[in-house]
C-alpha cells in the first residue's frame, strides 16, 4: 500500500448539500470499540465479545468567516444541531460520518498572525470507510 499525501485530504460538509469546507489544513479522528468481557469460571484466558463503537475527531485550519461551510458548522455548534461529514484521506477514500455533533469550537487570532479555527466532533451513528 502506498502512503497517502496530506495534500489530498479534505473535509466535506454534507448537511443540506455537498460542500467542501474551505481553508482547512488538518483533520483527525479517533475510533474506539468497547469489548465486553465474557470470561467464565474455568477459563484460563480472558474472553471478550465486540460491543459498541464510537468516534470523536477534530478538524482545523484558517478561519474564514466568508466560507459558507465554516459558517454552517459554527451555526450547528451554536444551535446544537447534528451535521454530516466526509473526511477525505485521498481523492477516492473517505470516512463517512452520517450523524455527528460539533462539541467544541476554537476560533483564535493573534495580532501578528492569522485567524485559526478548530472544531471537535462526536459521531452519533455509524462511521464507514468508503
Amino acid at each position: 500500500m502506498a502512503a497517502l499525501s496530506g495534500t489530498a485530504g479534505s473535509v466535506v460538509y454534507l448537511t443540506g448539500g455537498t460542500t467542501l469546507v474551505g481553508e482547512l489544513t488538518e483533520w483527525r479522528m479517533d475510533m474506539t470499540m468497547s469489548p465486553v468481557e465474557t470470561t467464565a469460571f474455568g477459563d484460563s484466558w480472558n474472553k471478550f465479545i465486540p460491543s459498541t463503537r464510537g468516534a470523536t475527531g477534530s478538524f482545523s485550519g484558517n478561519f474564514d468567516p466568508s466560507n459558507g461551510a465554516q459558517g454552517s458548522i459554527v451555526s450547528a455548534m451554536l444551535g446544537g444541531s447534528a451535521i454530516a461529514l466526509r473526511l477525505y484521506a485521498s481523492a477516492s477514500k473517505y470516512f463517512n460520518i452520517g450523524t455527528a455533533y460539533v462539541n467544541s469550537m476554537g476560533p483564535g487570532i493573534s495580532q501578528k498572525g492569522k485567524g485559526d479555527i478548530q472544531f471537535g466532533f462526536t459521531a452519533s451513528d455509524t462511521v464507514t470507510l468508503v
